[in-house]
């Protein structure tokens, strides 16, 4: 898991970073990045699930725990601040939306952020 200070603690922040973050989209999921402000900052990454993905906490916590944990080793010593958002598409948990999310996050960093 992150340490907490790696996460977008206040709305207003989340809020404005999304303002003028990069977008990058696939078919489930939807990444805003840039570079950290300040140089010596860590980086930041927030994960959100919305219910339409799955009605149980259980599934969501699961996809939040997915990203966290794959993506955070990763993108810890690039400097950038990202946020992961689930699209409103129902996905079933299982090792085959593992899979795909692993993909489609995997696609996105080879070949637009790095």
């Amino acid at each position: 898991m992150i340490p907490k200070a790696s996460k977008f603690p206040l709305r207003q922040q989340f809020l404005a970073f999304r303002r003028h973050a990069n977008q990058l989209s696939t078919p489930h999921l939807r990444i805003f990045y840039a570079p950290t402000i300040n140089a010596g900052r860590e980086s930041r990454l927030t994960v959100i699930v919305p219910k339409k993905v799955s009605k149980k906490a259980t599934t969501r916590n699961l996809f939040k725990r997915l990203v966290y944990d794959y993506l955070w080793n990763q993108i810890s010593p690039l400097h950038f601040d990202f946020i992961v958002l689930f699209k409103p598409i129902s996905l079933i948990k299982g090792d085959m939306a593992h899979k795909l999310v692993k993909a489609e996050l995997d696609q996105i960093l080879r070949s637009r952020i790095t």
